[in-house]
């Protein structure tokens, strides 16, 4: 299904001349408003109108996972980095009603001889999909695939495969006539097989790969922390350093490895606790906890303190506010275990070395949470079934969220399952917000909440 745009395949692709490249302060009107509680007559929302929507197939695959943006520093062009089963989709959203995919990057051919050993499994994230032989389906990719951007060039992990991390100069992009086109990556780097994810300090130009679980790097292949490297030159990155505590692992649902860490954020920190100011900090959702490390020193990093909250069955990822006073967090398995209603867990990080549990905001949602960003003074969360779901960030002490608008881009259900969407990007110049859905592609949308 495609809304707002007409259809393009590989054997048939159509494209669009009109560019359109709005400034932070103005919105192109959306093809389709939210009216009435609907968008396009289809999908549920609340001051979040639809530009366009393109599915799988028409981003030239069969599902998609995650999602990231970038913008071309020479031609001010707007792209959303779609993940596929197989590889990673480029959209051009300079005019998000009618997006223009420009091509398609491969996924990775592993190289037949790798110390690592391929095995028909290995843990992986698993949760709700199958182990990763069934995820991988072999024809079909992984359902899990990441990527980041620093100095113009993407970085891109995917998890239950042998992989690497594949490099792409995303000013590449500028090739593109009218016709999809079809890319490889330019450097793979083989230090780890899988990764469920990579995390990326723009700021020092270190990568941080995370819940890798076939690698040589970091000890045995259940040392499953942060593998640091260096990307500070993008077409030769280097292996920089380990980051693995057994002593940050708490009882959870799942158990992958030994200090296993599900996600990461990565900053040089200048919040509150001046202590630690000038260094360079992850905050990372481990399993059962929240584990705080400085890794300035990436031969010897430090954990500064890893805590955990009994009322957490998974925590899956999360993200600082701006001050980084607060740090916000998704449960991926309490909804499915417990039968609780979608909740987002709040810590105050004020003292590094001792971070305190402030409560969770409850959701009028029986969802799973998955990834949620935070910008300016909004959380924007994707949580699976129910959608995209925008809350302002005003009474953070007191743990309550305050909705200010949502779009639902599986409006046939909402429940504790694992379909809907993955992951939402906020941050590109022009104030859209890319929105990626498993089964139903890649959603451009209008904040309208920004203007009333």
């Amino acid at each position: 299904m495609l809304v707002g745009t007409t259809s393009c395949d590989w054997f048939n692709p159509t494209s669009s001349t009109e560019k359109e490249n709005p400034s932070e302060s103005e919105f192109i009107a959306a093809t389709h408003p939210c009216i009435d509680g609907l968008a396009a007559d289809l999908y549920p929302c609340s001051n979040v109108s639809l530009y366009a929507h393109l599915s799988p197939s028409d981003l030239g695959g069969e599902q998609v996972n995650d999602i990231w943006g970038w913008v071309d520093p020479e031609t001010g062009k707007e792209y959303a980095l779609v993940g596929l089963t197989d590889g990673v989709s480029f959209v051009d959203v300079s005019n998000p009603n009618k997006p223009v995919l420009v091509g398609v990057l491969a996924e990775s051919e592993w190289p037949l001889k790798t110390s690592l050993n391929p095995v028909e499994d290995f843990p992986a994230c698993n949760l709700g999909l199958g182990n990763s032989v069934t995820a991988k389906a072999v024809t079909k990719g992984t359902a899990w695939r990441d990527m980041k951007v620093y100095d113009h060039h993407m970085f891109v992990v995917s998890d239950g495969q042998l992989h690497g991390m594949q490099v792409f100069d995303l000013t590449r992009l500028r090739t593109y006539e009218g016709t999809p086109l079809r890319f490889e990556e330019d450097v793979l780097y083989t230090e780890f097989g899988n990764a469920h994810n990579i995390a990326i300090n723009e700021e020092s130009g270190f990568g941080y790969a995370i819940g890798v679980t076939s690698a040589e790097r970091c000890g045995s292949r259940q040392a499953t922390g942060l593998h640091m490297i260096d990307l500070r030159n993008p077409k030769n990155p280097e292996f920089a350093g380990c980051y693995v505590d057994p002593a940050t692992e708490f009882s959870s649902a799942v158990n992958v490895g030994t200090g296993y860490i599900h996600d990461t954020q990565c900053v040089d920190y200048s919040g509150p606790d001046q202590d630690h100011h000038n260094k360079e900090l992850c905050f990372s959702s481990a399993e059962g906890a929240i584990v705080i490390t400085d890794v300035t020193d990436k031969n010897n990093p430090t954990t500064l303190s890893a805590h955990s909250e009994p009322a957490m069955e998974y925590s899956h990822q999360g993200w600082l506010t701006e001050d980084k006073r607060f740090f916000l967090m998704n449960d991926e398995l309490d909804e499915l275990n417990f039968g609780r209603t979608t909740k987002t867990y709040i810590w105050e990080v004020s003292d590094l070395e001792n971070p305190s549990f402030i409560g969770y905001h409850t959701h009028n949602t029986p969802s799973i949470d998955h990834n949620l960003y935070i910008h300016n003074q909004y959380v924007l969360q994707s949580n699976y079934t129910s959608g995209l779901r925008i809350f302002n960030l005003l009474n953070l002490e007191e743990a309550r969220l305050n909705e200010e608008g949502y779009f639902d881009s599986e409006p046939t259900h909402n429940d504790a399952n694992f379909s809907g969407t993955w992951s939402n990007y906020p941050y590109l110049p022009s104030g859209i917000v890319l929105l990626s859905d498993i089964y139903n592609g890649l959603f451009v949308l209008r904040p309208d909440y920004l203007e009333k």
